[in-house]
């Protein structure tokens, strides 16, 4: 009875300090007080729920025996969680406004990948300084679909403001097809809406939800390690607070899981293609699944290349259609992932590393033409390197176990998932998320460590307001040298064990 009652104490604590960050949230307004913003009060109340997670964990760990009524009290008490969150302001994140911008061009049928934010807001100056270049660049349909949107960013007040709030006006969505559908949905249900838009992102978080319960189930394992998931303040945070699409992607992944577990390779290779059209780089695990389907005793169609050949037409029609309504405007439906991959670097770790470690090559070697390029470049090559030797490890290496426990067919994925982000040049927090419904199957300690840690991202606002960033750069080694000493320490753990 204890440990259930100190459950739902922790779970009443967190609610307490959910509706403090939804108070506090009203303080974010974008475009004002950027100095007088509470970030260190944020802080103070994110790792206070990241301690009162870590307890829940921990006392789950202790656990062995499954209890209903204590698990539907723990998902009653996430409800209540995401409920304080959803008429917050967002604290420190813009991305939505892109969101609300980019259904609303879609419900009105104008491809979202083709313009720019920018272009729409200049319009009117471009007409006027310099018609007959405008003319000369711009065919007929894309002069009156720029005209349309013009007068749709001006057809409501909340239009008007969230449509000059966009990030990065000047590069064009990157946002893939499922994601694109999505905020088309919340723009038919009531245009520039976030409440709207956090609804259905609710929706995709319960299909999540239900499939790592039911993937525990069908380990074997105790319900309550879903909430691991459910109760994440990472998760919920970057979902219901900042309203980050990533949960779309983050729901089809979680059934990709189950049907791995159930030994539905069809069916998990379209949950996947679901998840990459809502957003992309969950496409790396596809050879993963292709070698269980492979290697599967139990199939209906004995053929190896057959089953498999057939899996990879399924996973790319799924993409290819979801793709088709945008594909008219060529190339140019990828430019705006085209400048995300090219350009964009914040908040890592290892690739931050390498990156310095190239630049001090490329210095002692002389002026080098686009050095200040090639640092970058290098480690772009040596993270797809990394990468890539460890999926041919995982794919023709890796001795695998006489008789392996059914949850070992997750581990492959689990692994190429954490490298990800690990390796990225861009490691967002909301980027983590998708690791989370991992480490309720294989609850490493620096995991969960992480989830928390990378709350100190939030922590570089604060050194750019108050003008002292030479502490910034320090920042990502508080974020992730705990959480590779940890997993130093478990690995080693383990090894030994």
């Amino acid at each position: 009875m204890r440990p259930r009652i100190l459950l739902i104490l922790l779970g009443i604590l967190s609610l307490v300090l959910y509706l403090a960050m939804w108070h506090i949230s009203y303080q974010f307004n974008w475009g004002e007080g950027y100095r007088n913003r509470p970030i260190l009060t944020y802080l103070a109340i994110y790792f206070s729920l990241f301690a009162s997670y870590a307890g829940v964990v921990w006392i789950i760990w202790k656990r062995t025996g499954d209890d209903s009524r204590l698990f539907w009290a723990l998902i009653i008490l996430g409800l209540l969680f995401r409920a304080a969150l959803l008429p917050a302001q967002q604290i420190q994140e813009d991305d939505v406004y892109r969101y609300l911008w980019d259904g609303k061009v879609f419900a009105h049928d104008v491809n979202p990948y083709k313009f720019a934010p920018m272009e729409v807001t200049r319009l009117k100056e471009f007409l006027i300084q310099d018609p007959e270049v405008f003319e000369q660049t711009h065919d007929t349909q894309s002069m009156a679909e720029l005209s349309q949107l013009y007068d749709l960013k001006w057809e409501s007040p909340e239009s008007l403001v969230y449509q000059e709030r966009i990030n990065h006006p000047e590069v064009a969505t990157l946002y893939p097809p499922l994601a694109q559908m999505v905020f088309r949905l919340a723009h038919h249900i009531q245009p520039d809406s976030i409440i709207t838009l956090r609804l259905l992102f609710l929706a995709f978080d319960l299909v999540a939800l239900m499939f790592i319960v039911l993937t525990l189930q069908a380990l074997g394992m105790n319900r309550l390690w879903a909430m691991v998931y459910f109760w994440c303040p990472l998760v919920i945070k970057e979902t219901f607070n900042s309203t980050h699409l990533d949960i779309i992607g983050i729901a089809m992944l979680c059934g990709t899981l189950f049907c791995l577990v159930k030994k539905r390779f069809f069916s998990a290779n379209a949950f996947l293609a679901l998840s990459v059209v809502g957003k992309l780089y969950p496409a790396i695990l596809l050879p993963l699944i292709l070698k269980q389907q492979w290697g599967a005793a139990d199939s209906k169609i004995e053929n190896r290349w057959l089953r498999c050949g057939l899996s990879v037409l399924l996973f790319g029609g799924i993409v290819a259609l979801f793709y088709l309504p945008f594909i008219e405007i060529g190339s140019q439906t990828f430019s705006g992932l085209r400048e995300f991959a090219t350009r964009w670097q914040q908040n890592d770790s290892i690739f931050a590393l390498l990156v310095g470690f190239f630049g001090l090559l490329v210095k002692s070697n002389g002026p080098v033409p686009l050095s200040h390029d090639l640092p970058s470049l290098l480690a772009k090559i040596t993270v797809a390197l990394l990468l890539g030797a460890v999926m041919l490890y995982l794919l023709f290496w890796r001795k695998e176990a006489e008789n392996p426990e059914p949850k070992a067919a997750l581990e492959p994925l689990f692994i190429i998932m954490a490298l990800v982000f690990l390796l990225s040049p861009v490691q967002n927090p909301w980027y983590l998320c998708w690791v989370v419904p991992f480490l309720c199957i294989f609850p490493w300690r620096s995991g969960i460590l992480l989830t928390g840690l990378v709350g100190l991202y939030y922590l570089d606002f604060y050194f750019d307001y108050q003008d002292i960033n030479h502490y910034a750069p320090w920042i990502p080694w508080f974020e992730y040298l705990p959480f590779y000493l940890a997993l130093g320490w478990e690995l080693n753990s383990k090894k030994y064990s």
